[in-house]
């Protein structure tokens, strides 16, 4: 049954569309655990008489996680963005005389979705002028002496990557342009009856520019960060870090090999604003250092089916910064899918994971018989009464290390999907044409291959108790078993399974 137009006009003032949105990394964020702590309630004004001379990089690296994690529910936020405007009544010529309802109506759904926009607005302007201010406070002579820290080199890179990912969700996102043109055309008719509305005209000519222009958050970025001085040395150090951390494989977790991998063209990009100093750039590190990242890495996870290329970024940003379109080696780096069918095989092997399942096997294996050792051993310890202090806590380290050596596996194993998913999504396959043939003809499965895989007959009470005694080694062994065989389940169907339990043969069809 159709629902009255009325009634829809109704509804749209109850819809509520605040929400919590999940974080679109999923389980993987669990793996990314913080190995240091800089929080303080106080900030430490306990001590103003001993101040350390780390008190202001401490205050610098607080605000700019507060500032991270925020970004990252805006990226949640706006990689979930589903356009509006469809789900919105039309009135029929017979209803004209409420198009005012609707208007105002619309303009009052679609408001709150701008107001989502305007806020990431304001937040990028306000994080990268944090993120500036914060540069160009290490440019200062008596800063370079000692440098950022770990921590701090960590706090920049995350905070940049949130801002280019926002960037390239902007970019990416046809949905809301088109909810946009839909809430200035009802903020056009229903501000006809309001009064001083400049200054709304003003905000929403901003909001226009900023959703409209490509890349407008890097642009913000580099205009805030060049706006006093000059910040190309700690470009640099960045730079440097970012590559020697993916050339030695200091990175501990794929989330922040990825965010090394995102940042790096865009710290080139800006690091050679000016002539001179990417001529300083480039002595500092060779150029060839740079190409051999970028052609490793041919594409780069961001999001579950968007996905970044070094080779894109710096040839889209070469229009934007003009010092930079001289770089002719970077600039053709061949994308993802102008890539070679020659060196296409290399790609391949790497990114798909059926290359890596026996490496991958055999990693689960060897994990599993050392973490249910050391397992065994924690049992016999909490069973023991008076145990040797030192022998208590090297299981107790040994126990530890195993655990952390398990999350390091969890992340390479789903770095390693989440690497194939971007690599099909960069290069979609294009489907066979269907011959006729091939449309009408019907496939059977030939289930007489397997009736020879028949029920076992019910376990026995007392081979269960001993099934259950022996634990984790009969587990460990079926798995291995499952391991080495390439069938893990046979799907049957209702005929064949109640065949199979009668003894008897299937006819052939």
């Amino acid at each position: 049954m159709a629902i009255p137009v009325e009634e829809a006009i109704a509804a749209l003032s109850t819809f509520s569309l605040e929400d919590e949105q999940p974080d679109v990394q999923g389980l993987a964020v669990l793996l990314s655990s913080e190995r240091y702590a800089t929080n303080s309630p106080i900030e430490y004004s306990d001590v103003a008489a001993y101040r350390l001379s780390l008190g202001e990089d401490t205050k610098a690296i607080n605000q700019m996680n507060t500032l991270i994690q925020e970004g990252k529910e805006m990226a949640s936020l706006l990689y979930t963005y589903r356009s509006c405007v469809k789900a919105l009544p039309q009135l029929p010529d017979s209803m004209k005389h409420s198009q005012a309802d609707l208007y105002l109506e619309t303009y009052q759904v679609l408001d709150l979705e701008m107001s989502r926009l305007r806020e990431i607005q304001r937040w990028q302007a306000s994080a990268a002028s944090k993120l500036a201010a914060d540069m160009q406070r290490f440019s200062r002579p008596e800063r370079l002496v000692n440098g950022p820290t770990i921590t701090h080199f960590w706090s920049m890179l995350k905070l940049l990557d949130v801002l280019l990912q926002l960037d390239h969700l902007k970019n990416a996102k046809a949905s809301i342009p088109n909810d946009f043109s839909w809430y200035k055309r009802t903020f056009t008719q229903v501000s006809s009856q309001w009064q001083d509305t400049d200054t709304m005209r003003e905000e929403l000519d901003d909001l226009q520019i900023f959703l409209s222009t490509r890349w407008a958050i890097l642009l913000n970025l580099h205009a805030e960060m060049f706006r006093t001085n000059t910040v190309e040395d700690i470009l640099q150090v960045l730079i440097v870090f970012c590559v020697e951390s993916l050339e030695l494989d200091f990175a501990l977790l794929f989330p922040e090999r990825h965010t090394l991998l995102r940042v790096l063209p865009v710290l080139v990009v800006l690091a050679t604003s000016s002539e001179k100093e990417g001529e300083s750039l480039y002595k500092r590190v060779k150029i060839n250092r740079l190409l051999n990242i970028f052609k490793n890495d041919p594409v780069i996870p961001a999001f579950p089916d968007l996905h970044l290329s070094p080779a894109a970024i710096l040839k889209e940003l070469s229009s934007y910064f003009q010092n930079f379109s001289s770089q002719t080696r970077l600039l053709t780096l061949p994308a993802p899918h102008e890539i070679l069918p020659r060196e296409l095989q290399d790609y391949q092997r790497h990114y798909l994971i059926l290359n890596h399942m026996g490496t991958i096997r055999a990693e689960h294996d060897d994990f599993s018989i050392r973490f249910a050792s050391a397992m065994n051993q924690m049992i016999m310890l909490k069973s023991s009464d008076g145990v040797d202090n030192d022998w208590s806590r090297d299981i107790k380290g040994n126990m530890y290390d195993i655990v952390v050596e398990g999350f390091q596996l969890l992340s390479r194993w789903t770095g390693r999907i989440w690497e194939q998913c971007a690599w099909k999504f960069s290069r979609p396959c294009k489907e066979p044409p269907i011959s006729d043939s091939q449309q009408n003809s019907t496939t059977f499965f030939d289930y007489e291959k397997d009736l020879n895989i028949a029920d076992g007959d019910p376990i026995p009470d007392e081979v269960k108790v001993n099934l259950h005694m022996l634990g984790p080694l009969v587990l460990n062994r079926v798995g291995g078993e499952v391991h080495r065989t390439d069938i893990v389940a046979v799907d049957k169907s209702a005929p064949g399974r109640r065949g199979v339990e009668l003894g008897k043969e299937l006819p052939k069809p």
